[in-house]
């Protein structure tokens, strides 16, 4: 054979698994958000990863989980109800409570409102300011006792037992009203018959009966999320002070 027949082609290398691609994605990551500046489990923006093409190969290849919008953690990242209403404050009036689904989302995380995260619901005092809403928000007055209200992330959002009566309250549709109230519940410990009670005390709670057909189906369902951290992690950590029924300033 002639010194110079042609060499036989290499092979092709090997379609790279999902598990190298994970793996490769989180190298990259890692390097892109290599900064001293930088605090651990901050949300990840396309401007911290050199733009929105590289945020959403990120994405794409699991080194990234969106959990709202723009905004992303690294995958396994623990997402706090703290952090979750931190990014919700944002958008939030000024002087509006998160209520209704928003709240939910904050205590109770994906299982509330699934990856994309819920519309902008919010609540004011008797006597406020109606605040502006953008898009499928709901916007209510209501009054708000000091313990119908906790602060997490710079954020007033209502605790989890007055968010599922306002849930039953005000969210539309009955059957998907009573799903939330009972993911509500299950994660954050309630019981619904507490939920009940706050019902029947609230003065002059427009939509009461209706309120009582959500909470009669909630307790029907099943409670597939019963024991689930507030976080977004299955399994991850304990239970955290804040997701029950008292009020609490954190944040």
């Amino acid at each position: 054979m002639s010194q110079f027949a042609p060499s036989s082609p290499a092979p092709l290398p090997a379609a790279a698994s999902a598990g190298t691609r994970a793996a490769d994605g989180e190298g990259r990551l890692g390097d892109l958000l290599a900064t001293p500046a930088r605090p651990a489990g901050a949300p990840v923006r396309p401007r911290d990863v050199g733009g929105r093409a590289a945020w959403q190969v990120l994405v794409r290849d699991g080194a990234l989980e969106v959990v709202r919008g723009d905004l992303a953690v690294p995958t396994g990242t623990p997402v706090a109800p703290a952090l979750r209403a931190s990014l919700l404050a944002a958008e939030a009036p000024t002087g509006a409570v998160l209520a209704g689904r928003s709240a939910a989302w904050v205590h109770a995380g994906r299982p509330a409102a699934g990856p994309t995260g819920p519309p902008l619901d919010v609540t004011y005092p008797a006597g406020g300011h109606r605040p502006e809403l953008w898009g499928a928000g709901l916007v209510w007055q209501s009054p708000l006792l000091r313990d119908d209200t906790v602060r997490l992330g710079g954020a007033r959002v209502t605790t989890p037992l007055r968010t599922a009566v306002d849930v039953a309250l005000h969210v539309p549709g009955d059957q998907a009203a009573a799903s939330l109230v009972r993911v509500v519940v299950d994660v954050c410990g309630l019981d619904l018959d507490d939920a009940a009670t706050l019902l029947e005390r609230r003065v002059r709670a427009v939509g009461r009966p209706r309120a009582r057909r959500v909470l009669d189906r909630a307790r029907a369902l099943p409670s597939e999320h019963a024991g689930d951290p507030p976080g977004d992690l299955p399994g991850h950590g304990a239970r955290v002070p804040w997701c029950g029924p008292g009020p609490a300033a954190l944040g």
